[in-house]
């Protein structure tokens, strides 16, 4: 009986078990017994929000652990970040500035008190009726136009930094000048002047106040200044002999190379007080001039000075550079040969000992690069550009006689490929290495068909946002 009871329990519950499994198949099948006729559309869409889904999701949680273990960079206080970018080089610079929006805006900003050198670069030459300047940064390999519709028509005569000394021919006498800063577009104009001068040195940078500029004769030592808000250029003739060859800014003063060897200094202060207690003349007669009377470098001592004045085939080209704070005397030996081309055979170096008042031969610039043009000589730290080469010299194919202009050339160029010289083994410019006189003869084969191109510096926060990162050598 009690077997019986059991048996029946038992059955009931198996009923009713089997009867909720009939209700949920019964359900299953009410609402998925179509399933394999609903559209693989739908399925896929489904399946991709899905997987959005969970990609977001995950990307919320790596985020968030980003933040926990890694600091916000565009969050540095802006103090920092321009003390960190002073201390590096300007490759490096470069880089940093590529790292997010808010150090590119706080690197990127054109703010002089605080801006880096800059970095050195080519302008072409012989496009003077074009509204695009080709320029070229040796140092990057890298070429590019420029737009420059202020530059048409006119050449451009050196510069100073990152501002270009730009030169319109009015007649066969006359000449416009001005000051373009192509970067900024900035320009300051200034009087016009006779076709007499070979050179123009500036005291400082133009968007300061006080600034001079200074006009070197072609054929006397007849000296001409202009300062900020003057009208005409101020001439100063108590100088008598044969015109200077090269001037350079340093230290407070100008400096000027005869053809001895010989200094001449003139304090900047005494030419504002001249120009400002003068009168409209437009002469100077009161400004302070002092005469260094420097021992020749040792080589131009001996007889064999007499020989390279007396042969024909060898010429000197000097320059006058500023570096680190010393005045040096760049010496450049040309020889003209018979295919037409301008040989640089070699440099040499001499440093101004103020001491001893003599040139000391200069075997390694250190750190430096110099880079030798026509009224646009600079030097640079390689160490600070982070790339080129140090203790080298960057120059161009300039002429052999300083008084010579582009302007005063225009009609020559291209006459010798018109008479069919080959000019295929020529270069527009070349590098140097001091210290390398017992190895391979150095030999440069400039192009005197065209005219030498232009030294200029682009600003640190022109090439922020123009020139990609640079891979440092």
């Amino acid at each position: 009986m009690r077997s019986l009871l059991l048996e029946v329990i038992i059955t009931k519950i198996a009923a009713k078990r089997m009867k909720r499994r009939n209700k949920k198949r019964i359900l299953t099948n009410k609402y998925h017994e179509d399933w394999s006729s609903i559209s693989s559309l739908p399925l896929e869409s489904m399946r991709g929000r899905y997987c959005a889904a969970c990609r977001k999701k995950t990307h919320r949680s790596k985020r968030k652990q980003e933040k926990k273990h890694f600091a916000d960079w565009s969050s540095l206080p802006r103090g920092i970040v321009e003390m960190i970018a002073e201390k590096l080089t300007f490759v490096d610079w470069l880089s940093m500035s590529k790292v997010c929006m808010s150090w590119n805006a706080i690197l990127g900003e054109e703010h002089p008190c605080w801006q880096r050198h800059g970095f050195p670069c080519l302008l072409v030459s012989g496009q003077r009726n074009k509204e695009t300047r080709t320029c070229i940064s040796i140092l990057e390999n890298r070429v590019w136009e420029f737009e420059l519709p202020e530059a048409c028509g006119k050449y451009c005569w050196g510069s100073f930094r990152g501002w270009l000394i730009m030169v319109k021919c009015l007649d066969n006498f006359h000449l416009e000048v001005n000051l373009l800063n192509p970067f900024s577009g900035s320009q300051i104009i200034l009087p016009s002047i006779w076709n007499f001068y070979h050179k123009m040195v500036l005291s400082g940078l133009p968007y300061k106040n006080n600034f001079i500029c200074m006009l070197l004769h072609s054929h006397c030592r007849e000296l001409a200044f202009w300062s900020t808000g003057a009208n005409s250029w101020r001439k100063y003739s108590e100088l008598t002999g044969e015109p200077f060859e090269d001037a350079v800014f340093c230290n407070g003063s100008f400096y000027l190379l005869d053809g001895g060897f010989n200094i001449w200094q003139i304090d900047v202060q005494s030419i504002y007080s001249s120009i400002n207690g003068g009168d409209d003349s437009g002469t100077l007669s009161k400004i302070e001039t002092r005469f260094h009377e420097v021992k020749r470098p040792e080589i131009f001592q001996l007889q064999e000075w007499v020989g390279l004045q007396n042969r024909r085939t060898n010429q000197i080209l000097r320059y006058l550079v500023e570096s680190c704070g010393e005045l040096l005397l760049v010496c450049r030996y040309f020889n003209p040969n018979q295919d037409a081309v301008l040989e640089t055979q070699k440099f040499e170096v001499y440093a101004l000992n103020f001491c001893e008042l003599s040139w000391k031969k200069v075997k390694d610039l250190g750190d430096q690069m110099i880079f030798l043009g026509r009224c646009c000589s600079t030097s640079f730290s390689a160490k600070e550009l982070g790339v080129g080469v140090r203790n080298s010299l960057y120059f161009c194919n300039d002429p052999t006689t300083p008084w010579w202009n582009e302007w005063d050339s225009d009609h020559l160029k291209g006459i010798l490929s018109r008479f069919g010289f080959n000019r295929t083994n020529v270069s527009h410019w070349g590098i140097f290495t001091l210290g390398n006189e017992d190895g391979e003869p150095f030999c440069f084969h400039g192009d005197i068909d065209s005219w030498t191109y232009t030294w200029f510096t682009a600003p640190s926060w022109w090439c922020n946002r123009n020139i990609p990162p640079i891979q440092s050598k």
